[in-house]
């Protein structure tokens, strides 16, 4: 399956930062902004030169060191900080201009509200009401100021105190405006954010989803061959032996006859316990005793009791910590865990003189482990995981179905524990697992 591309950054959060789109371009568009800026600032000097407005001619000279500063900055990856400078700087160029013109009333004032709206494309919200109130103090400067006669304008020009409110209100106007959509863009680009951020999680559960599905897969196509493989090899044995049965019942030889049936119910045996098995782990996972607080000694002493026979038989010695918790569980399921567990102990002692099985239990950070520990065959590191999965027989000559241990893993699992092994070849194998602890009752 082709893998799906992952997002490395929202493209909402890019769009958050950077409203217009690519860094560069942005970049790119202020620089030349500035550039014309400059040559705009150049020129007016100049002609302000020449036309002998030297005072016109020095603002228009001062304003020309913000912008070489702001193309320095934009130079180093910048946007926000340039493009404040820039906007300031025009702000000072037209009320320095208009001061030396017709103040308020000068055209230039027009370009307050422009300016506003410009940097509202770029710049944040809080940053563009920064402005409109930097231009009330300007046009304050430029009503005020001629009326209390720290400048002086054409005569024919009279400038009022209502002139400031007036321009005041147009400039509130404009940066509200301003305000407002860039608000409402980044809002929306929180949305999306949000909304791709949903869809990128929905994305990767659905690829967890799909893993997880190939792995059961996987262990279906590996359940369908063993099962096909260990039901027929009964059923080969009953049929050829019930082929030598009709034989030896023809020729009347009795102590064959009873080898005979005696090898087919041997082979029906196994296939049954196969089945039950079977049955048994198409289970796990179904309720079929409410999860109740047990005392876990109950739980052991009925595994124990159910191993008894294999372990009078293979004379193996069972030391049991003497204290246990109780635990919250379903009882039948975990007395099927723990006799498991034993009976694969047994079986893998080897050529153990002193087989020896302790059952103990440690609490460790708050954690409920109980641990099944034999002197056995042990096992090999790189098996430690394998020994869980389904039909995986480490050794074929050891009797059984390779059902067990996956079985105690999910029955472990459903009870929202872990199961693990320690072991190294010749060593003996310690089975570790976690259950649920029973709550505390008040």
């Amino acid at each position: 399956m082709a893998k799906i591309p992952r997002y490395i950054e929202p493209v909402s959060a890019s769009l958050r930062r950077h409203p217009q789109g690519d860094k560069m371009e942005i970049v790119s568009t202020i620089r030349w902004v500035a550039l014309v800026c400059l040559f705009v600032f150049l020129t007016l000097t100049f002609i302000f030169l020449l036309a002998g407005f030297h005072r016109s001619a020095l603002v228009s000279a001062v304003g020309i060191l913000p912008i070489l500063f702001s193309i320095i900055l934009l130079q180093k990856g910048a946007v926000s900080a340039p493009s404040t400078i820039l906007a300031v700087t025009f702000i000072l160029l037209i009320t320095g201009l208009a001061t030396f013109g017709q103040g308020i009333y000068d055209i230039g004032v027009l370009g307050y509200p422009v300016i506003l709206i410009v940097a509202g494309l770029v710049l944040r919200g809080q940053m563009i009401m920064y402005l409109a109130f930097f231009i009330i103090l300007c046009i304050g400067w430029l009503t005020f100021g001629n009326y209390f006669r720290l400048y002086d304008l054409d005569p024919i020009l009279q400038t009022y105190p209502q002139d400031f409110f007036i321009g005041s209100i147009i400039i509130l106007i404009a940066g509200n405006a301003s305000y407002r959509l860039a608000r409402n863009v980044y809002q929306n680009l929180a949305k999306a954010e949000h909304e791709i951020e949903i869809r990128n999680k929905t994305e990767l559960e659905r690829e967890a989803l799909i893993h997880q599905l190939k792995l059961k897969n996987q262990e279906l196509d590996r359940f369908a061959v063993r099962v096909s493989h260990d039901l027929k090899t009964p059923l080969i044995t009953v049929a050829g032996f019930l082929g030598y049965l009709e034989q030896d019942m023809k020729s009347g030889n009795r102590e064959r006859m009873e080898k005979d049936l005696t090898q087919i119910s041997e082979a029906a045996k196994k296939m049954g316990k196969f089945v039950d098995e079977l049955l048994d782990l198409s289970r796990v996972g179904r309720i079929i005793n409410s999860p109740k607080d047990v005392a876990f000694e109950e739980i052991l002493y009925d595994a124990l009791n159910a191993s008894d026979g294999i372990l009078k038989a293979k004379q193996v010695q069972v030391e049991i910590d003497p204290i246990f918790p109780f635990v919250h569980v379903d009882r039948v399921r975990v007395v099927q865990v723990m006799q498991n567990l034993i009976t694969n102990a047994v079986k893998f002692m080897g050529d153990q003189t002193q087989p020896v099985i302790r059952i103990g239990f440690q609490e460790i950070d708050g954690e409920h482990i109980f641990s099944i520990q034999d002197n056995g065959m042990g096992i090999a590191p790189e098996n430690h995981e394998r020994i869980f999965e389904l039909f995986n027989r480490l050794n074929p000559e050891i009797d059984g179905t390779g059902i067990g241990l996956g079985l105690v893993r999910r029955i472990v699992e459903v009870h929202n524990g872990k199961i693990w092994v320690e072991s190294n070849p010749g060593n003996g194998a310690t089975f570790k697992f976690t259950l649920a602890r029973a709550p505390i009752r008040g």
